[in-house]
């Protein structure tokens, strides 16, 4: 993998993404990377705020969901740095390929396909259309843990 250097989104940039409580000491620069996506790094921040609060979703399927959002979202730093956490966590090189794809996922686990499917939708239109939230109650269940207070209430 060829080595890939951004600059970085400015200060203000992050700081509108993520909120007054933004932090950039405490905050990974991958999801600060996010902040240069324009209009779409509020959902991005909030999916993954989602996706680390589930304890339903483990390292890999966190991974996954975090590589197929910056791909979607073309955060080329985000992508090559997920790349690397997403093979650490145990997704295979070819689930990376499918992840960062332009095509729709198809072909690998379930599980990430499903993962990929929500991303597409949330990155695509900035919602998860019911079919795909029914689809994930029913392979993993309600999450009743306490949101994020940064999470806004349904």
């Amino acid at each position: 993998m060829a080595d890939i250097c951004l600059p970085m989104p400015t200060a203000e940039e992050a700081q509108a993404a993520f909120g007054i409580g933004f932090n950039p000491d405490n905050t990974l620069n991958g999801a600060i990377a996010l902040a240069a996506a324009g209009d779409l790094a509020g959902p991005a921040i909030a999916l993954m705020r989602a996706v680390f609060a589930c304890p339903a979703a483990n390292a890999k399927l966190r991974e996954a969901m975090i590589l197929r959002t910056a791909a979607r979202l073309n955060c080329i730093y985000a992508v090559h740095a997920s790349t690397r956490i997403a093979l650490n966590c145990g997704l295979s090189k070819t689930d990376v390929e499918a992840l960062t794809a332009d095509d729709p996922v198809s072909g690998i686990d379930p599980d990430i396909v499903l993962i990929a499917r929500m991303a597409d939708d949330i990155a695509d239109r900035a919602t998860l259309g019911l079919d795909l939230l029914e689809a994930a109650i029913g392979r993993w269940g309600v999450c009743n843990q306490p949101r994020f207070a940064a999470c806004p209430s349904p």
